[in-house]
């Protein structure tokens, strides 16, 4: 007889994991297929949705044979939070989504702008060109017959349901991250809608994360090798599925770092906090604060295929050489940059190269231009980070990284050995969906990465850090 399991999809920025997990809690097996990132104008960033599903399915395949092909009794999805698509009655997109980092929205800012002081409180967060609502409001202006010819503007995971279900939903995780979401009154805001100059019908019913919206449609099953008919979960953002499988506390602070990085913590209000984000969390009620870094994973990737080294050699270098990777530094501001202060113009900088400079310290100096990036998040946090603070997340496995992190940072670092977090909370919203109580698998913490004698050397970097990007923003704003 097969053995009953959860399937966990996790729709990325530049790829799906699958995760298959028994109903008593064990990880079975997971997969991963990449998807396509397209940039057709400076600071855009688009995939076609068909992209998604085609990564979907692979991912889906291959997790279901390494765990012995179980019988799939629910789904639950999360992903990417951000972006916008716009998609026909049936699910057929009408344009490639706009991703999280696209930044042709940044003039429709003024919209929200325009808003009184009350109602922007109400939306208790920083204006990001990348969130669902300007990029909406930016279509609307810019490209007509696509907004007319949609029927739903969607979050990423909202769309892969629908094309899993034909049921069209979003819940208060990914809603609450669109600029169009009335936080203490946890729903739409009407007036952010009007500001945003688009119609209300395209946004989708809101549901609870542990909800089912629906059972798995013939086509999408025929597909994915699973039964029609099976639960699907209305899921959640990527971060609040990952705070939902590892169970963060309040007091309790977690950095993840990929594409990315969020440092995260819980908080019992939703009040504004200027330069932080605030999103509901995967639960039933609940929030959670967040400085976000843009351009983490991106910025390395960036860095790596224009040196041409491979993510090993990149890695290695952050035990080569000395902080400050002898004066180079770099900023890894790609994509414009959210926290501590939202600057959707701000460009990279690599700087204090010479004749001497090698190619080890260029790498070194990316990595440690990322975790400065992170530091200078941090300071946007009421309070900072904590003396100890987890860490998690694919961008940050690397010993030689986990140490150069804990240094810059200044705080104990405790790994979670965890893998796929993410779409380990979408199994469990699968789980709550059907009524199944599945204990989580256990968190598994590495031995605790503590600052060493590099600390002290780590905040004159720092101060070179912030001049340079105050130096970048006067530059701009000039």
């Amino acid at each position: 007889m097969a053995t009953d399991a959860l399937l966990g999809i996790d729709l990325g920025t530049s790829g799906v994991k699958a995760l298959v997990v028994a109903t008593d809690g064990t990880v079975l097996a997971e997969a991963d297929a990449a998807h396509p990132v397209s940039a057709p104008a400076h600071g855009w960033a688009e995939t076609d949705p068909k992209e998604w599903w085609t990564a979907c399915v692979g991912a889906v395949h291959a997790a279901l044979a390494r765990a012995g092909h179980p019988r799939i009794v629910a789904i639950g999805l999360d992903g990417q939070m951000h972006g916008l698509v716009l998609a026909s009655a049936d699910g057929t997109p009408v344009r490639p989504a706009l991703l999280w980092a696209d930044q042709r929205a940044t003039g429709e800012l003024v919209r929200w702008r325009g808003l009184s002081a009350a109602e922007q409180t109400r939306l208790a967060n920083p204006l990001t060109p990348g969130m669902l609502g300007p990029l909406l409001s930016w279509t609307a202006r810019h490209e007509p017959a696509a907004l007319a010819a949609a029927r739903w503007a969607l979050l990423p995971k909202d769309w892969l349901r629908l094309h899993l279900t034909n049921n069209a939903a979003t819940d208060p995780s990914d809603a609450s991250a669109t600029l169009l979401w009335d936080m203490p009154a946890n729903t739409w805001s009407s007036a952010a809608i009007d500001a945003a100059g688009v119609p209300g019908r395209l946004l989708p019913p809101v549901r609870s994360s542990a909800k089912s919206s629906g059972e798995l449609a013939p086509e999408a099953a025929a597909e994915l090798g699973l039964n029609a008919g099976t639960p699907v979960a209305v899921g959640a953002g990527d971060t609040p599925a990952a705070l939902h499988a590892t169970g963060l506390r309040a007091q309790q602070a977690q950095l993840t770092v990929g594409s990315g990085a969020q440092l995260v913590l819980l908080t019992d209000t939703p009040a504004a906090v200027e330069g932080v984000n605030v999103y509901r969390t995967a639960a039933a009620t609940g929030w959670y604060r967040m400085a976000a870094v843009q351009n983490a994973g991106i910025a390395l990737e960036w860095v790596r295929g224009l040196l041409g080294a491979d993510w090993t050699e990149l890695y290695d270098a952050a035990a080569v050489g000395e902080p400050g990777a002898g004066k180079t530094l770099f900023v890894p501001h790609l994509t414009g940059e959210r926290t501590p202060v939202l600057d959707p113009l701000a460009t990279g900088v690599l700087s204090g190269l010479r004749l001497g400079t090698d190619r080890a310290a260029v790498l070194r100096a990316a990595l440690e231009g990322v975790a400065l990036s992170v530091r200078h998040a941090a300071t946007a946090l009421p309070g900072g980070l904590p003396a100890s603070v987890r860490l998690a997340g694919g961008g940050a496995r690397h010993p030689a990284f986990r140490r150069l992190l804990a240094d810059v940072l200044g705080v104990e670092l405790v790994p979670i050995t965890l893998r796929s977090a993410s779409g380990l909370g979408a199994a469990l919203l699968a789980a709550d969906a059907v009524g199944l109580s599945v204990p989580a698998p256990a968190l598994g913490l590495d031995l605790p990465v503590r600052p060493g004698p590099d600390r002290a050397a780590y905040d004159d970097v720092f101060a070179a850090y912030t001049a340079a990007v105050d130096y970048g923003a006067h530059a701009r704003a000039r």
